[in-house]
């Protein structure tokens, strides 16, 4: 049996830094077989193509330290790392598209390089990458509707399979069963700040989850709801 952690949508440098302490501190007494940044992990705020605050001073060097510091505390206590690029990720690759094609094909400017990855042992999927964790597809999503576990069921159908992913902030699971058996699909939560500069009280729920899987590819996804940013529930016990 392996325990995964997985984690998305943090957007640094809009992350709750009070919940995301929290979390690492829970990851690290826990020393789960792997973990999974699983997308959304940085903002990549000044390469976005919308509107933003002219008084926002983040930048990609700061995002990139506090990306660093995240790998670094999770990195002695876990055997297997992932960072599944989600949409914010991928603006770095677009910016260069966009902006300076000639440098398109620098090794040296993809996220993985850039963001020092390797240093703390962390393999990279690109934006639409997944990995299987047994019967269980993880990958950080593309689909948003308006309810929660709607966006989840939209992912089931897309793939065809039983499915964990972020991107839509919001905590859900959606069941079916057909003839090959029961099926779930997992929204992930989120570990950003509720109080975008885009939109007012948004419909989202902070939380991240813990899956085990057995040897046979089974597995079991333990969805945590963060309360009121202080606290959460695991195995009976109260955290924080």
């Amino acid at each position: 049996m392996k325990t995964w952690v997985i984690i998305n949508d943090l957007q640094f440098p809009f992350h709750d830094e009070r919940v995301l302490s929290l979390v690492v501190g829970f990851i690290r007494d826990l020393k789960p077989y792997g973990v999974i940044l699983n997308g959304d992990i940085t903002d990549a705020y000044q390469l976005s193509e919308f509107s933003k605050d002219p008084l926002e001073k983040s930048d990609i060097v700061a995002e990139q330290r506090l990306a660093r510091d995240l790998m670094g505390k999770l990195a002695p206590v876990t055997k297997e790392r992932w960072w599944l690029g989600g949409n914010h990720e991928d603006r770095l690759r677009r910016y260069i598209w966009n902006h300076a094609p000639k440098f398109g094909g620098l090794e040296e400017l993809t996220f993985p390089s850039l963001f020092h990855l390797g240093d703390h042992g962390f393999k990279w999927k690109e934006y639409g990458g997944s990995l299987d964790l047994g019967k269980l597809m993880v990958t950080h999503g593309s689909l948003v509707t308006k309810h929660s576990a709607m966006s989840a069921k939209a992912h089931m159908e897309k793939y065809g399979t039983s499915i964990l992913h972020g991107h839509v902030h919001r905590l859900g699971v959606y069941y079916k069963r057909d003839v090959r058996g029961v099926h779930a699909a997992y929204e992930n939560g989120c570990l950003c700040l509720l109080t975008p500069e885009y939109d007012q009280h948004p419909n989202w729920q902070q939380g991240f989850s813990v899956v085990h899987v057995d040897d046979g590819g089974f597995f079991n996804v333990q969805l945590i709801p963060i309360l009121n940013r202080k606290c959460f529930f695991y195995g009976g016990t109260m955290v924080g």
